[in-house]
């Protein structure tokens, strides 16, 4: 593969005679690397806002985000019900998820009833692993605590996790065991600061029918939540498992008035222990920590714009994030559907997290596992114009009878069309192409013909489409490349 010619200094890479340029600042954002020899991260914002978004990260573009934990065992309310939320929801008296659990398990039982039935008896992380592989997947994010408290992962702090109940075993370690021994998908953890209900944040577990406060299961009294027990738990699960993403959520659990966070100590702790390594390797953190970020996230939906700010999309494939037993096949997003959010979220400089939701004994629903492969097969052919891309000057063809995305990588430009053109593609003449350029379709052998006409670029498009979801014509810069 041929590598352009591209200025790190103003972002242009060169193409015949003409210079195509990002958008002001988008080149600049997407240069930084992991930098060594540099002073150690302290605890203020400032001095995280130095650190560069991984290359790792920005090249990546696809992630799997897995909740998976009691929650999967009631499996939610209803169709369009956020399953993980099951002990918020049914906490509010009359609503109908409080009915629903009255009238499916009776007032006597209580969420932590559910953590026996949390067996994950079917967890094969390799397995796993495996899956996020064929579905051309360079990252996930596992929940290691999600807002009930109930922990993946053995902890000092609480015995409120899957060692000491529910499953008896370190979730959180044999999946990342396995993404290390493997080596092709970069292991991530989500964190969630705050908790739904803890004696520590002045909202102790209650029954929900008889107003009696109850003990959690597990739970180790401390008198500083903050101080003694969610930054301990990043710590540990910083120096046990050395992830290399931590997606922070619950932020808003914080009482008001209470001491803020304090997530500068861990991120600093996260970002040198990273740095200061015989092989330093490149960290990356989302924006619910209350302070620093690397990267945006945006949460069932898009970003509608070119960002020089790395962003990420994180989706779920149905209405929950975790697993509801009361979704129906038609509640999940299409391939189709995820294929065209996939190469939307490229063009724009970002990445996409698409949510699984595993059931309580570690199964994988077969629907999810089928949109997982269908992105994958897609990627086998159009990856090359997903992964290592940068945006152009514009992501798209607004108003165009098919959708249009474009993205660039190393000596090629790319024009990845939504849909399966017949006939003729048609796009703008100002798309980077010179007179020797040669136009190709991914999965398809041989060069395209193609004129320039009426102030437009037509491409011939030949039968037999590699792809009903989208396909990919790449423009080589240099006719010579292969």
């Amino acid at each position: 593969m041929a590598v352009s010619r591209r200025n790190l200094l103003t972002g242009a890479t060169a193409f015949g005679g003409a210079v195509l340029l990002s958008p002001p600042g988008v080149a600049q954002a997407l240069s930084a690397t992991v930098r060594t020899g540099i002073p150690d991260y302290t605890a203020t914002k400032a001095s995280l806002d130095t650190h560069p978004v991984p290359r790792w990260y920005k090249d990546a573009k696809f992630g799997i985000f897995v909740h998976w934990g009691v929650y999967s065992v009631p499996g939610g309310t209803g169709r369009q019900n956020a399953a993980e939320w099951y002990l918020w929801y049914t906490s509010y008296k009359d609503t109908a998820e409080w009915k629903y659990h009255r009238d499916t398990y009776g007032e006597d039982v209580v969420y932590d009833d559910f953590i026996p039935r949390f067996t994950a008896e079917n967890f094969d992380p390799d397995s796993w692993v495996r899956l996020f592989e064929q579905a051309g997947a360079q990252y996930f994010a596992l929940t290691s605590k999600h807002h009930d408290g109930f922990a993946l992962f053995p902890s000092q702090v609480t015995d409120r996790h899957s060692v000491a109940y529910g499953p008896k075993r370190d979730l959180v370690g044999e999946l990342m065991t396995a993404a290390r021994r493997r080596g092709t998908v970069r292991p991530g953890l989500y964190y969630s600061l705050g908790e739904f209900f803890n004696p520590a944040i002045g909202r102790p577990m209650r029954n929900f029918y008889t107003d009696e406060e109850i003990p959690m299961v597990g739970y180790k009294p401390v008198e500083d939540y903050v101080g003694d027990y969610e930054l301990k738990q990043l710590h540990e699960i910083i120096d046990r498992y050395d992830p290399d993403l931590l997606w922070a959520d619950g932020q808003w659990f914080r009482p008001s008035g209470e001491p803020p966070w304090r997530s500068e100590e861990p991120m600093a702790h996260y970002y040198n222990q990273a740095k200061n390594r015989r092989k330093p390797k490149g960290v990356v953190v989302n924006d619910r920590f209350d302070t620093h970020y690397d990267f945006a996230t945006y949460e069932q939906r898009t970003n509608p714009t070119m960002d020089p700010q790395k962003w990420e999309c994180c989706i779920t494939m149905g209405y929950s994030w975790g697993y509801n037993k009361h979704e129906l096949d038609e509640d999940y997003k299409t391939s189709e559907f995820l294929v065209h959010l996939l190469a939307d979220v490229v063009s724009k400089n970002g990445n996409l997290l698409l949510n699984i939701g595993p059931e309580p004994d570690g199964t994988i629903p077969g629907i999810m596992r089928q949109r997982l492969r269908d992105i994958g097969a897609w990627l086998d052919v159009n990856g090359p114009a997903i992964y290592g891309s940068t945006p152009w000057v514009r992501a798209e063809e607004e108003g165009s009878p098919l959708g249009i995305r474009y993205t660039v990588t190393p000596g090629r430009f790319n024009i990845i069309a939504l849909g399966a053109p017949r006939g003729t593609l048609s796009v703008p003449a100002d798309i980077p192409v010179g007179a020797t350029s040669r136009i190709r379709l991914l999965g398809h052998h041989g060069p395209l013909r193609w004129t320039r006409r009426d102030g437009r670029i037509h491409i011939t498009v030949p039968s037999g489409l590699p792809s009903d979801l989208a396909n990919t014509f790449t423009v080589d810069w240099d006719r010579g490349t292969s």
